[in-house]
């Protein structure tokens, strides 16, 4: 019975993901999802409540889920290099779930999802203080570095201008995490 429950879980969430594809956030209904799925509409809310949820739980299932598998096995460059990979691979879904905006928008649900991947990371690990100089707050420190993250993905997906792998990505985010502007610049 729970495979079946899981089967149609991911059943519902693919067909979601295939109508974003193909449309508008705003013109998918609980009922186009359900009949593309090919089962009743009351159905999607034994599983979802809304299709932020379901954009949520695509994001958890298919990117967040593995990352967190990984950092627990002390992979964490790998880690963070998923989230490119996985987002290259469904670049055409992902380049559709950053244009939902607003509250509970994909934006949003992807720097949770990031905040709470770096926090585990940070977790793990001592930070050395002496890095640290200056910084008050080490939550703050954190968020920045959440929104770097967030808007250097959105940046690479979306970007008319750049057409960089997700290995080339992923090499600029190393290089920029390592390399602070300032002590690149020749004096």
């Amino acid at each position: 019975m729970e495979r079946k429950r899981e089967l149609t879980k991911n059943l519902l969430a693919e067909s979601f993901k295939e109508l974003l594809i193909k449309g508008s956030f705003d013109k998918i209904t609980i009922k186009m999802i359900t009949d593309q799925a090919g089962v009743i509409r009351p159905t999607f809310y034994n599983y979802f409540q809304d299709k932020y949820e379901v954009m949520e739980w695509l994001l958890e299932t298919e990117v967040f889920r593995h990352a967190r598998e990984m950092m627990e096995d002390g992979m964490e460059k790998e880690a963070i290099y998923l989230l490119f990979r996985k987002m290259e691979k469904d670049r055409i879904y992902y380049l559709k779930a950053f244009e939902v905006t607003g509250q509970n928008g994909f934006e949003e649900i992807l720097e949770k999802k990031i905040r709470q991947l770096i926090e585990e990371l940070v977790s793990r690990h001592k930070i050395k203080i002496e890095k640290l100089q200056g910084i008050k707050d080490k939550k703050i420190f954190l968020e920045f570095h959440t929104i770097t993250v967030v808007n250097g993905l959105k940046y690479w997906l979306t970007s008319r201008e750049i057409h960089l792998t997700a290995d080339e990505a992923m090499e600029y985010y190393l290089f920029l995490m390592s390399h602070p502007i300032l002590e690149l610049l020749e004096k």
